[in-house]
């Protein structure tokens, strides 16, 4: 059977994509960033789409058609290499630093870790910049760039655990390569609040399907002994673990973990036929997490001012204005005015999460409909766990959207695709082996080759940020970087900066790595460039721009707040002075009224 035609095709098809891959890695190094790069994708040469491209389906075809063991985890071997690849593409492709906002603010954090300057202790979220730090310490690179590393260990971590975890709750010879490639489309990545740029919160909901596995191999395991199991101390020490990735993910697990207390105990007194019954009680690990959580947020009280918070918003929505919809009005009108629709960029980001909610809807419908346990059985019961998991969840998000607590929201639905990748990919499985005696299976398996090709396009084109999400790549270079550092050293200690939109504030916390996140410098609006600078303060000051700015106003959000020639102005404007420039970096001083 091992030298089969169809075996020895299936070992070809493997040469090739493996050959593939390494053309596309060599291609990515080979050809590094030269300046900042509105988007990664068009950015990166065509030749690396291609070759990557046919290395991931290659994977895709033979694990889904392999007949042996071998072939298959070949196959997932080459997939799981393949998407490294593609999330390490900042890192294969020389970038400084990858990360905007929140991900400059980390990289502040880590460095003053590093140097000793804070201790991790101090933080809210510690994990992410401990780890980092470890790793550029133990390989000696840069933080910039052990940053990326740490994101693609995550990833790869997230891959495998939902491969696992599919396999777990519905075992075939399908389920673990569905799983695999149900996790490749990184449905928790939303580009709205979760990220694949450090990112404490995006990198917690990776980590938690490691959690998720641990919780459905714990239940699993005897309900009747009382001594504690291998498993059960991995359990706790993962419990705190989490909690340190960011305590805020816990205090969601949590509620997750009392629904399924309680649907435990119901289970038990009402429904004592259903497999639940058998399985082991999570009370004590539920209570050893609110125990991590508790005793991490002692002195860290921000999180019970984002309960209070989004508890009395959203009552405040529902007898007053309305501020979500609000926000949500506030977005449409500033798409529409770059030629976008709310449904335009719904339909790109979240056309694959429909898909899996759509296969989840009809696997806990099935399960309902059919009467005979079939499905109830060959999942191991615990399809209810997944079920009350996500109806807690939606729950949580509800209370976030009607808080309008920025687009926290979607933290909590990034953390919902982790159980829904899990139920959507054993959907796929267990349609496969259900109705392979109605359907020749080897068109079953060529829709599901297709279908995943199709969902994997649409899913991946929307990780980076770029233009056509309506957004910009918060790619770093090295002479922005290097840009703000001299600039803030050289600084009159009695000039602020402003900037664009936001202001250096993210690249301030970079630099100095302060544990309160700098708010002091403020942004210049169009409208005021075109008053004239020097007419909007008294005293002076510096004005970074940077070539990000300018393709990100121009190229990216298309003109919305700044056009090309306010932009371009500034230089020209009278008491407006260049004193700093390498091409991505522009500093100026702006003399004040008062002189």
């Amino acid at each position: 059977m091992s030298h089969s035609p169809s075996t020895l095709r299936k070992r070809g098809l493997l040469t090739i994509g493996f050959l593939a891959l390494t053309g596309a890695i060599l291609t990515a190094y080979s050809t590094p960033a030269t300046g900042y790069e509105l988007s990664l994708y068009s950015n990166t040469p065509l030749s690396f789409w291609v070759l990557f491209g046919c290395a991931l389906f290659v994977a895709l075809l033979v694990s889904i058609r392999a007949n042996t063991d071998w072939n298959r985890r070949l196959a997932l071997a080459l997939s799981g290499i393949s998407m490294g690849a593609f999330v390490g593409l900042p890192v294969l492709r020389g970038y400084r630093f990858y990360g905007a906002g929140d991900a400059l603010t980390h990289l502040g954090w880590m460095r003053s870790v590093q140097s000793g300057i804070i201790s991790p202790f101090e933080l809210k979220y510690p994990a992410l910049h401990t780890i980092t730090t470890f790793f550029a310490v133990t390989i000696g690179i840069d933080l910039t760039q052990a940053a990326s590393l740490v994101i693609v260990l995550l990833s790869c971590l997230f891959f495998l655990f939902v491969a696992l975890s599919t396999s777990l709750v519905f075992e075939s010879r399908y389920s673990t390569a569905v799983g695999a490639f149900g996790a490749f489309l990184l449905l928790p990545v939303t580009a709205l609040s979760t990220y694949i740029v450090p990112h404490a919160m995006s990198q917690a909901i990776f980590f938690s399907a490691v959690y998720i596995y641990i919780l459905l191999q714990y239940i699993q395991s005897s309900a009747s002994s009382r001594t504690p199991s291998a498993v059960g101390v991995l359990f706790v020490i993962t419990s705190f673990a989490l909690v340190v990735f960011h305590p805020q993910l816990a205090a969601h697990l949590i509620a997750v973990f009392c629904g399924i207390c309680i649907m435990q105990y119901l289970y038990r007194y009402y429904r004592n036929s259903h497999p639940v019954v058998d399985h082991r009680p999570i009370y004590g690990q539920s209570l050893a997490l609110v125990v991590a959580f508790l005793a991490w947020t002692a002195n860290h009280d921000f999180f019970g001012g984002v309960v209070e918070y989004a508890i009395s918003s959203a009552v405040t929505y529902f007898v007053a204005d309305g501020t979500a919809a609000s926000s949500v009005n506030s977005k449409s009108e500033s798409l529409a005015a770059i030629g976008g629709s709310v449904i335009t960029i719904f339909l790109k980001l979240f056309s694959s999460s429909v898909v899996f909610f759509g296969l989840t809807g009809l696997l806990l419908l099935w399960a309902i409909l059919k009467k005979n346990g079939t499905l109830t059985s060959n999942t191991n019961g615990l399809l209810p766990y997944f079920t009350i998991s996500l109806i807690t969840l939606a729950g949580i998000f509800g209370l976030y959207f009607f808080a309008s607590y920025s687009e926290m929201y979607f933290r909590v639905f990034g953390l919902m695709m982790v159980f829904i990748t899990i139920t959507g990919s054993v959907t796929i499985a267990y349609s496969i082996i259900s109705f392979s005696g109605q359907i020749p299976k080897t068109v079953l398996q060529s829709v599901v080759v297709v279908g995943f090709a199709i969902v994997l396009f649409l899913s991946l084109l929307t990780v980076f940020p770029s233009p056509y999400i309506y957004n910009a790549s918060p790619h770093v270079t090295d002479m922005s970087m290097e840009g703000h550092e001299k600039a803030f050293e050289t600084q009159d200690a009695n000039v602020t900066f402003v900037g664009i939109r936001a202001g250096p504030n993210r690249h301030a916390d970079a630099i100095h790595g302060n544990l309160d996140r700098t708010q002091k410098y403020s942004a210049i609006t169009g409208e005021e460039i075109d008053e004239g600078i020097t007419q909007q303060y008294s005293a002076d000051r510096y004005i970074i721009i940077t070539q990000a700015d300018r393709a990100r106003e121009i190229r990216s959000y298309q003109e919305l707040r700044y056009s090309q020639s306010q932009l371009a102005s500034i230089s020209s404007q009278r008491g407006v002075n260049r004193i700093q420039s390498n091409g991505e970096f522009e500093l100026f001083h702006i003399r004040g009224t008062a002189e």
